[in-house]
C-alpha cells in the first residue's frame, strides 16, 4: 500500500485570516475520513468545511456500485467514477455544494462552489473510503498532484493501478456535482489534457 494511502488527508488550505487559522483549529478537517464522519472542502481553496455523515443505506448503494467485481482495471475505473458521482449527490444533500458547478463558474455565486484544489482534496477523501472499504481491486488511492507550477496550478486526485504501476488522474473539476470525474493517465493529464467541447450545434 502507498504511504499516500495511509497518511491522515490535509486540506491544501489557504488561510486568509486570524478567524479562519482558529476554524480550522477549532474544527479541524477529518483526516482520516469514514462513511459515517468525514470533512469536504468547498468556497474555493478549501476556505470552508463540511461536515458529512452518510446513513447506512446510502454507503450500501456505494457498495453496490463495485457489484458485480471488476474484471479488469479499466472496469473498475469506471466504478469509481460512479462512485465518486453519487458520493458528491449524497455531500451536497449535507452542504452547500449541490451548488457546484463545472470548473470555476461563480453564476450561482461562491457558496457551495469547488475550485480545483477543493475537488482534489474532496475526491482523495471519497477515494479512501472507498479504499479502506476494500471495494477496489485494481488500485490504490495514491496523493493528490499539480500541473501549471505556480502561475496557473491545476490540482487532481489520483489514483495507482497495482499491476501496471500506472498513476491515473482522476479530476472532477471539470464537471458539477454529482457528474462522474474524467480519469485520464497522469502522464496525459500532466501534458494539460482537457475534456474535448462539443460544439453547441452538434
Amino acid at each position: 500500500m502507498s504511504s499516500a494511502a495511509q497518511r491522515p488527508i490535509e486540506p491544501i488550505r489557504k488561510i486568509d485570516s486570524f478567524d479562519r487559522l482558529t476554524d480550522y483549529v477549532s474544527t479541524p478537517f477529518i483526516g482520516d475520513p469514514t462513511p459515517e464522519n468525514y470533512s469536504i472542502c468547498h468556497n474555493n481553496g478549501c476556505a470552508e468545511f463540511a461536515f458529512i455523515h452518510l446513513a447506512k443505506q446510502q454507503w450500501q448503494h456505494i457498495e453496490s456500485l463495485f457489484l458485480p467485481l471488476a474484471a479488469n482495471a479499466q472496469q473498475e475505473r469506471d466504478q469509481i467514477r460512479s462512485a465518486i458521482a453519487l458520493l458528491e449527490f449524497y455531500s451536497g444533500e449535507q452542504s452547500l455544494t449541490y451548488q457546484d458547478q463545472a470548473e470555476n463558474s461563480l453564476t450561482a455565486g461562491i457558496n457551495g462552489q469547488l475550485d480545483c484544489i477543493d475537488e482534489a482534496t474532496n475526491s482523495t477523501v471519497y477515494l479512501r473510503m472507498i479504499a479502506n472499504a476494500g471495494l477496489l481491486k485494481f488500485h490504490q488511492q495514491s496523493s493528490r498532484t499539480s500541473r501549471g507550477g505556480v502561475l496557473i496550478p491545476h490540482n487532481t486526485a489520483t489514483i495507482l493501478e497495482t499491476a501496471s504501476k500506472q498513476r491515473y488522474a482522476v479530476d472532477s473539476w471539470f464537471k458539477a456535482n454529482g457528474e462522474p470525474p474524467y480519469i485520464v493517465t497522469l502522464k496525459t493529464w500532466k501534458k494539460g489534457w482537457k475534456p474535448e467541447k462539443v460544439p453547441e450545434n452538434d
